[in-house]
């Protein structure tokens, strides 16, 4: 470990490794980035989900109804699109299925399913969306709308940098 004695105590030094690999490789790492993320992303859930209560949806069955119309889709290139593994997706929908919010009906092979927003999943998108809106301007007002804009692009950053470092599976 490299540092300086400050009052008996070593002081480490962290240098960042930039994306092109330039840089020190850092003697000891951060904190854990996805630990972070995840209690970031519990506590955002929480307040949405709060803000959304009266609709009856979750924020991630609310997120699957925004992504769907009244034209078939298939469960890859859903998928595909929210970023999400098929056999997650499979066990977001099912519920949405039981409830008719979705529908289901197979593709020209018979294997393939596609999926299709319901007439009462298309009013109860409607009425989530309400709630999700004012939930989104809370959250603005909460942390900063400069903020929260800033944190977009921040994070649509660290989507497109991560993307190419994983198999292609992801």
């Amino acid at each position: 470990m490299s540092g300086t004695a400050t009052a008996g105590r070593a002081k480490t030094v962290h240098t960042v490794r930039t994306p092109s690999g330039t840089g020190v490789e850092n003697s000891q790492p951060l904190v854990c980035t996805g630990a972070r993320l995840r209690r970031l992303t519990r506590r955002v859930t929480a307040f949405y989900e709060h803000h959304m209560r009266e609709s009856g949806l979750k924020l991630s069955q609310y997120s699957l109804l925004a992504q769907l119309s009244d034209i078939p889709q298939s469960l890859t290139a859903l998928a595909d699109r929210m970023e999400i593994d098929r056999t997650t997706l499979t066990r977001s929908l099912q519920p949405l299925l039981d409830q008719d919010l979705v529908g289901e009906s197979c593709g020209v092979d018979a294997r393939q399913r596609l999926f299709f927003l319901t007439v009462d999943g298309a009013r109860a998108r409607a009425g989530a969306r309400k709630q999700w809106r004012q939930a989104q301007l809370a959250l603005e007002q909460h942390l900063g709308r400069d903020f929260v804009a800033n944190l977009h692009t921040q994070l649509e950053q660290a989507l497109s940098r991560l993307k190419p470092a994983l198999p292609e599976d992801n």
